[in-house]
């Protein structure tokens, strides 16, 4: 098959961690890359076979060993560790070989990957004689800005530990000492952002390696909700899709918002049940999910964990947030919207109703608000998202080097 400009179709498989804040942002990739006539084929976690199938994708399921992985209400550095070499054993014990196996006898012309899958997707391209793209779901890596080395020091036991498996891995496939470096490196040479380089740590400090294309979700279609029209705020407040039983939470959030002033609408996580809270003020109402961009346009604050694919969502609309972060990646981010000018962080000893109301009221009464929030979502708008990340998906796809064969 060839597309309408003479370009033949493509096939680009993806493999990711299993959490929707990671599969999320390239829905919006892959249905554009289907929509231009594109394959696309994800190795992912059967509970996100039916997310990839409605972008138009084929899933090719396993089970996860993630576990609590980013789950838990308070992780910390060493559990994380922990929980992150069980995944990084598993991408290579059981990731990679479903991969091979499925991929073998139609190559993909790239493979796109996150965090989790460096080593493993790496050889993979290199097996299929594929193009190896990053993806980052939340904010990039590159010599000056690391994630990574901020949480695990080198000297980490689990690094230690990690890094062994690694090489024991590339050993077993090939790759000799003197090209490990490039099979473990942080970040490629061909790389995705799903932020605008305005919200990135340190973002000027990122070269031509590096494409922030922001975020890539579609508008969900109209009259899937509809604010009350009563001339009260609105307040959304998230946890994100998989928060997990923190019922806490939501029922201080309830307390936080007067019944006279707002309306408050709340997303407990997929396939939670709202009865579970017990019985809600009038004015709350509570949802197993909602698409945020369906809330956002119509909500005076945003009240989430700090994930990125919620915080996109709402610097998009230019919606405030007061961010609630659980852990240190979501600490950076919710820094970067005070440092810009477009949020507010609450440590999580300040959740209280006092708390939360004071967060919402001083950030809505700071007169600079308005106009960071609509340069921030100038530059999200103005990166390009789907179309613009479907364009370097095929630009590189079409650098394939000659196909090994596979045995």
């Amino acid at each position: 098959m060839t597309l309408g400009s003479g370009a033949p179709a493509r096939h680009f498989a993806l493999l990711l961690f299993a959490d929707f804040g990671h599969i999320g942002p390239t829905l919006g990739l892959s249905r554009e890359l289907t929509a231009r006539g594109h394959r696309v084929t994800y190795v992912v976690d059967g509970a996100y076979a039916s997310v990839v199938a409605e972008a138009g994708a084929r899933a090719v399921t396993y089970t996860s060993a993630r576990g609590d992985f980013y789950r838990a209400a308070d992780p910390d550095p060493d559990s994380l560790a922990r929980d992150g070499y069980a995944l990084l054993t598993d991408t290579m014990a059981t990731v990679y070989p479903l991969a091979r196996e499925a991929l073998a006898a139609d190559p993909p012309d790239a493979v796109l990957y996150d965090f989790e899958t460096v080593v493993p997707a790496r050889v993979l391209a290199r097996e299929l004689g594929a193009v190896p793209v990053q993806l980052w779901p939340s904010h990039a890596a590159n010599e000056v800005f690391s994630l990574r080395a901020q949480m695990w020091g080198k000297d980490h036991p689990v690094m230690a530990e990690g890094a062994a498996l690694v090489m024991a891995f590339l050993a077993e496939h090939g790759i000799g000492p003197s090209e490990m470096g490039r099979y473990g490196a942080e970040w490629d040479e061909r790389n995705l952002v799903f932020l605008p380089r305005e919200f990135q740590v340190e973002g000027d400090s990122f070269d031509e390696r590096f494409a922030f294309v922001g975020p890539t979700f579609t508008e969900p279609e109209p009259g899937l909700w509809s604010p009350p029209g009563d001339g009260r705020r609105l307040a959304l407040v998230s946890l994100g899709t998989e928060s997990g039983d923190r019922d806490d939470f939501f029922r201080v959030c309830a307390e936080a918002f007067p019944a006279e002033e707002w309306h408050v609408v709340m997303t407990l996580g997929r396939g939670a049940d709202p009865t579970r809270l017990g019985a809600l003020p009038a004015h709350v109402e509570a949802h197993p999910w909602l698409p945020h961009p369906a809330v956002l346009p119509h909500a005076d604050v945003f009240v989430c964990h700090a994930g990125m694919g919620s915080l996109m969502e709402a610097l998009h609309c230019g919606t405030p947030v007061v961010a609630l972060p659980r852990a240190h990646e979501l600490d950076l981010s919710a820094r970067q919207l005070e440092k810009l000018g477009v949020g507010r962080g609450l440590a999580r000893q300040e959740l209280t109703a006092d708390g939360l109301g004071r967060a919402v009221a001083e950030l809505l009464a700071d007169p600079a608000g308005p106009g960071a929030r609509a340069r921030m979502r100038e530059a999200v708008r103005r990166a390009g998202g789907a179309p613009r990340a479907a364009d370097l998906a095929e630009e590189w796809a079409a650098l394939r080097p000659s196909r090994t064969a596979v045995g």
